[in-house]
């Protein structure tokens, strides 16, 4: 052995020796010191509330991984957050594995072993701990098994996925999962990479299954083919083959075990769950999350299932390099509110060094005053549910006709979501199962954009606006599924083109760039807005921009342009002006209103007998590109609310800080004066 060799071997052993030492001193200072122990129970996912998220995708490049690990710092960081439970990386993306498997592929240089530090520190403090694995996406594991690999249409091996139907779930994703059960005694799972990942699977199990199904001579190769649809649904029912082998096995491995699969069952796979997942999750990234937090939790507040959010703590720059923008406290706060006010809970990521360390550099003063504020409002949101006002129906066959994959992105409804939060709406989206359950509950109905709908829904629909419900038809292309009913005649039809639309009456006015049907009114039929073709109220074009009809004992109102985009890219007042004007029409006494300013984001939701008003200030500049974080929002003015109420309350408290509240109550309406909001505050109307 050369002295350089021996020298190495020395070096290593007295690391190793410091290490060990420091693990026996973090030892005696979490038993000796009571303020490092934190008397939780252990909660299971359906009790959570808050977490933490870490994770760092390792890849073959990771050295030394535990080397720099102070259980020190990650003890301070839990004592003083409290969270309810940590994530922390198993396997990510690249497919190698952060801990030192014996099943599947790890950079196999191990300085410490980082995932029995992370289950030390957490066991002290009675936290359960869930591990992040990459499910479908796996680089490693598919090329290095290509028999495990999804098959391209052209019958080409997809390198970086796994078939669905293939050997893959049992013989790395199941292994794996049952390996650090039995070795850290881990409490869940967090499957990332799964149903986003997904595409249309050619292995020959799947192309024979699903023309011995159908009886069609051939597959179909691309989204031109008029059997494509039936592929891809038939993917879709692989996919969760896939998903429920995997969770059962689990399952009947370890009882109790809680599995989530990353976005499952939310606006990326809209569809009622009916496989034994333990919870839904899914991460909001990146910018603009203030809106898209708010999104996402009306996707899956309605599932039946416990859920939860988790938001970036940063900005990426270059993410596998760890070059980030930390988000400052006042966004997590906002990002947190829009979730907790929809009844579900939060978390947020960080990403672990790439030794698999806790990263000292995460500000865990603010972490602990993000925990204070949800912690705060706890009691008011948790488990909480929204009382039903304005439904946005998320149509299962609108989403299929847009999305040219199995699962993922491709939903056209957040702008106009946006755009009803911003006008202090309070709204709910129901997927078609939601729609079927639920439909008579909600005074409006709106169908955001969508031009294909399940046919049997649409004649419900129907049904309940006859019998005195209303409608609110959106867009170019989904008003022509209502031309019958709407009141108007159509000219021509629908068009790409830039106009003016406004009123003086709303006084408002913006230019638009958009698809665009044309109408003339009929007969008693009442109009909102016009169109114009000059910035100049005297020139108004015969077209209206709204309409309302009656349609039995309810009514049906258009609005004949595609608004989604556009206010996701240029928004003005008069938009959620037009949209207002017409809601109160069909709606006149709404469950709410807020009165005094425009960047308010309103819940009305009920906790057990209570009804609560959930005031988010909106404030801040989360929607522009150009700025990655920003540490103040501007306090909204003081507002006066208007809740619809047929008893008169006992009291009305605004928390989280308990005080009292005057109020007037005449003719079922509550009017109370509110304060103003700084990021978060709740109305509580006590019966």
């Amino acid at each position: 052995m050369n002295s350089n060799v021996l020298n190495d071997d020395l070096n290593k052993r007295k690391q190793n020796m410091i290490n060990k030492t420091s693990r026996i001193l973090m030892g005696i200072m979490l038993i000796s010191f009571p303020l490092f122990i934190n008397a939780q129970q252990k909660l299971k996912r359906a009790d959570s509330f808050f977490g933490f998220h870490f994770d760092f995708h390792a890849t073959a490049n990771d050295k030394d991984l535990g080397k720099y690990f102070n259980e020190k710092d990650l003890a301070d960081f839990l004592r003083r957050t409290k969270p309810d439970y940590v994530q922390i990386d198993s396997k990510g993306h690249p497919g190698f594995s952060s801990y030192p498997t014996k099943v599947g592929y790890s950079a196999n240089s191990f300085n410490q072993d980082p995932m029995r530090l992370w289950r030390e520190v957490t066991n002290s403090f009675n936290i359960p701990l869930y591990v992040h694995y990459s499910g479908i996406w796996d680089d490693k594991g598919i090329s290095s098994n290509p028999e495990w690999a999804r098959v391209n249409a052209d019958g080409s091996k997809d390198l970086r996925h796994a078939a669905y139907l293939g050997p893959y779930s049992d013989k790395l994703l199941i292994p794996q999962i049952k390996e650090m059960i039995d070795n850290y005694k881990i409490d869940g799972a967090w499957i990332d990479g799964d149903c986003w990942a997904t595409g249309p699977d050619y292995s020959p199990e799947v192309v024979d299954a699903f023309l011995q199904v159908t009886g069609l001579d051939a597959v179909p190769l691309n989204s031109e083919d008029p059997n494509y649809g039936k592929w891809l649904d038939f993917n879709r029912t692989k996919f969760k083959q896939y998903l429920e082998h995997y969770v059962d096995a689990i399952h009947t491995y370890k009882p109790g075990f809680q599995v989530a699969s990353n976005w499952a069952y939310s606006s990326m796979m809209p569809e009622k769950v009916n496989i034994n997942v333990d919870f839904l999750s899914g991460d909001v990234s990146g910018q603009n999350c203030v809106y898209s937090a708010a999104f996402q939790a009306r996707c899956l507040a309605l599932q039946g299932k416990p859920w939860d959010l988790m938001s970036w703590g940063f900005v990426p720059l270059d993410f596998s390099a760890g070059i980030h923008s930390p988000k400052s406290l006042v966004q997590l706060q906002q990002e947190a509110a829009q979730v907790m006010a929809m009844g579900g809970g939060f978390q947020v990521y960080f990403q672990q060094n790439r030794d698999a360390s806790f990263q000292n550099s995460i500000d865990v003063d603010a972490m602990t005053k993000l925990a204070e504020f949800c912690r705060e409002r706890q009691p008011f949101c948790q488990n909480s549910n929204v009382i039903p006002q304005i439904a946005l129906w998320y149509s299962g066959e609108g989403w299929k006709k847009d999305n040219k994959g199995v699962y993922g992105w491709g939903s056209n409804m957040e702008g106009l979501n946006n755009l009803f939060m911003d006008g202090q709406n309070s709204v709910e989206i129901l997927m078609d199962h939601h729609l079927d359950e639920r439909m008579e509950k909600y005074p409006v109905i709106v169908i955001p954009e969508w031009d294909h709908y399940d046919r049997i829904l649409k004649k419900r629909l129907l049904e309940y606006v006859h019998n005195g419900g209303n409608l609110f038809v959106m867009g170019a292309n989904a008003v022509n599924q209502f031309e019958p009913y709407l009141g108007v005649t159509f000219v021509e039809t629908n068009s790409h083109e830039q106009f003016n639309i406004g009123d003086k009456d709303l006084n408002g006015i913006t230019g638009i760039r958009t698809n665009w049907q044309k109408v003339t009114p009929k007969e008693g039929t009442s109009t909102i807005g016009h169109v114009y073709h000059q910035r100049d109220y005297r020139f108004a074009t015969e077209f209206p921009v709204a309409t309302i009809a009656d349609y039995g004992k309810g009514k049906i109102a258009g609005l004949y342009m595609d608004l989604s985009e556009s206010y996701n890219v240029s928004r003005h007042p008069i938009y959620n002006k037009i949209v207002n004007n017409v809601l109160d029409k069909l709606n006149p006494t709404p469950g709410v209103r807020v009165i005094g300013s425009e960047k308010i984001h309103v819940v009305l939701g009920k906790n057990e007998s209570n009804i609560l008003v959930h005031l988010i200030n909106a404030d801040g500049a989360h929607f522009n590109k150009n700025v990655y974080g920003y540490s103040e929002v501007m306090p909204s003015n003081s507002l006066t609310i208007e809740i619809k109420s047929n008893n008169k309350p006992k009291a009305i408290n605004l928390q989280p800080d308990g005080k009292r509240l005057k109020f007037d109550y005449q003719k079922n309406l509550i009017t109370v004066n509110v304060p103003p909001v700084d990021i978060y505050s709740i109305i509580e109307v006590e019966y």
